[in-house]
């Protein structure tokens, strides 16, 4: 790409990030060509030139989102203990039948940033990038960890509880603090059945310097008993693991 045409698809990517943070379904080229303001024959040119080199991809309804060469990209920040994530998503889920999982914090939303199942492990769709309510996992509420009740009030301020979630999920910001509250006194989240029927996510923080910068959720099955006493060691170690990986790098 040119310069000017650079600085177009920069543009027409950023507007792709945010329809797909909204959590509003993803924009048709016309519309992104009226969300960004450049002309429509050039949007379709730059459009299927980022489609080709993986930074957008198109949905079978035809509207487009970011693509795995964007997450590639993103990824690049934190190689290293992103890398070691892999190795180490990979062995549990393996070890446990689980769906192990990596987020971080996107405002009041959770993005996906890596994912590992093992066989036997809860079939939920999932793929890199995906974004929920930070509210609505486990995963999600590890995120929050660092932060007081007042915080978690004011972040969750404009959420609408509805509409997400299984048959246990917080239906206020209150209930949220609540939570937190309880899993800080465990030393790790247990959040049955709050995102899907049947699915218990056993969840950390990845701290550095005091910060939250991510999150280590392994999903089971909620009759696994044994799998979920594992998992209530073992992620928490791989979290410390990671933290310790990331404050190296």
């Amino acid at each position: 790409m040119e310069l000017s045409s650079f600085a177009q698809g920069i543009a027409l990517i950023d507007a792709v990030v945010r329809r797909e943070r909204s959590g509003r379904s993803g924009l048709s080229a016309s519309q992104l060509a009226d969300a960004t303001g450049i002309e429509r024959s050039r949007v379709s040119r730059l459009t299927q030139e980022l489609l080709d080199m993986r930074l957008l991809e198109k949905a079978a309804d035809g509207k487009l989102r970011v693509g795995p060469a964007y997450f590639s990209l993103g990824a690049a920040r934190h190689d290293a203990w992103l890398r070691a994530a892999r190795v180490e998503l990979r062995r549990l889920a393996s070890a446990e039948r689980a769906s192990v999982r990596v987020l971080a914090a996107d405002g009041p939303r959770a993005v996906l940033l890596r994912f590992e199942s093992g066989p036997g492990a809860p079939d939920s769709a999932v793929r890199p990038g995906m974004v929920t309510p930070i509210w609505s996992t486990g995963g999600g509420r590890a995120l929050l960890w660092q932060r007081d009740r007042a915080e978690v009030l004011e972040l969750l301020a404009g959420s609408l509880f509805v509409g997400v979630g299984g048959p246990r999920a917080a239906r206020s910001a209150e209930e949220v603090a609540d939570r937190l509250d309880a899993d800080r006194l465990a030393g790790v989240v247990e959040a049955v059945e709050e995102f899907e029927y049947g699915v218990v996510e056993i969840s950390s923080p990845i701290v550095v310097d005091g910060e939250v910068i991510a999150a280590v959720t392994a999903a089971c099955h909620t009759a696994d008993d044994r799998a979920r006493a594992r998992l209530r060691r073992a992620v928490p170690e791989l979290a410390q693991l990671l933290a310790g990986v990331a404050a190296g790098g």
